[in-house]
């Protein structure tokens, strides 16, 4: 298995200094095409989605290999150079190490593990993904019918300590308007000020409570994350726009959510999209009982991903600490990748079928 941790290492070390941002994965794309070619695997794209396909048996069920391509922007206070990060002796350091470069890399590997030694009780479909971070339409979001067509369940790569995730939150992001009436600050009371007006609805929102608690999700979890407002220090704003993130559990239809905090609020909320549901694993799926079988901790997850436009049963399983994504000084111990492709290919050996 050496061989196969030391290849897993070398090309996550390859691809950091390969901008990825959301919407811009081509290059990323490009190069992991040409490497699964070197190693013997045909790869067909769907925009920047790559794809491959293994068949070891005909009649027996696909397992569809998913992780995501895409990263975040590096913020402000990286310490080191996020896509040029230094080496270390312990670490894989630089943006998208832990999200999702650790599960990229071991699932991959992992893929390539099953052609070479020519034996898996599942076929195996590999799913690449982009626009992940940002839910975009050209991710999986269009993949719908394609995974429909070529795979039966899937194991989504996120950083979860190879822990089995068998539950996630949806996502709601909603944008808020409220509108006022402009005047001179001078002359405040002409006006009617937007910015204040969001700010008390921004209040009710955060005091706003779910009485509808998961089992296994917990709470609807809602947060503002952003706000924009006025267009000069002595004019009174008549505009305020900000931005709601909301985690669904499955109590709730997100059109039912959207209702219930528009009649609390004056401002105008509208969603992004309502696609973005909460998701379990189905306990009677080879998912769920390999997972039992293999005695692995069972968790649900706060954070959102490709599960959420999965036309098939899935469960999230990869390397690395979801704590370390989006952050500062990103990182993943190369004793994680590897554990990532032995447990992979554990699991896909002992598939409950």
């Amino acid at each position: 298995m050496e061989h196969y941790h030391n290849l897993a290492i070398e090309l996550l070390q390859a691809i950091i200094p390969i901008r990825s941002y959301s919407y811009e994965e081509a290059e990323r794309a490009e190069y992991l095409v040409k490497w699964l070619a070197g190693h013997g695997i045909k790869a067909d794209c769907i925009g920047n989605n790559i794809w491959a396909k293994q068949v070891f048996d005909p009649d027996a069920p696909t397992l569809m290999l998913c992780a995501h391509i895409d990263t975040v922007p590096a913020v402000d206070s990286y310490t080191f150079d996020p896509i040029h990060p230094p080496m270390d002796q312990e670490r894989i350091l630089g943006l998208g190490s832990n999200d999702d470069g650790g599960s990229l890399v071991s699932m991959i590997t992992t893929f390539l593990y099953f052609k070479e030694c020519g034996r898996c009780p599942v076929n195996l479909l590999l799913l690449l993904s982009c626009e992940e971070e940002r839910s975009g339409d050209g991710g999986t979001r269009m993949l719908g019918e394609f995974i429909s067509a070529n795979a039966d369940m899937a194991i989504i790569g996120e950083p979860t300590r190879m822990r089995a995730t068998i539950a996630e939150s949806g996502l709601l992001v909603l944008d808020g308007v409220a509108s006022g009436k402009s005047a001179h600050a001078a002359r405040a009371a002409e006006g009617e000020n937007a910015l204040y007006k969001a700010i008390d609805d921004i209040n009710k929102l955060r005091s706003f409570k779910f009485d509808r608690v998961s089992p296994t999700l917990g709470e609807v979890k809602l947060v503002v994350t952003q706000i924009n407002s006025g267009m000069a220090h002595n004019v009174i704003p008549d505009n305020c726009t900000f931005v709601v993130d909301i985690r669904p559990n499955e109590c709730y239809d997100n059109h039912e959510i959207v209702n219930m905090l528009q009649k609390e609020i004056g401002s105008k909320l509208t969603a992004r999209n309502f696609a973005n549901r909460s998701n379990a694993t189905p306990k009677d799926s080879p998912l769920y009982k390999t997972a039992g079988k293999l005695g692995m901790e069972m968790i649900t997850s706060p954070t959102c991903s490709d599960w959420i436009s999965m036309p098939v049963p899935a469960i999230k399983i990869g390397p690395g600490d979801s704590t370390r994504s989006h952050k500062a000084d990103e990182f993943i111990f190369k004793n994680e990748i590897t554990e990532g492709i032995d447990k992979y290919i554990t699991f896909i050996e002992n598939i409950a079928l």
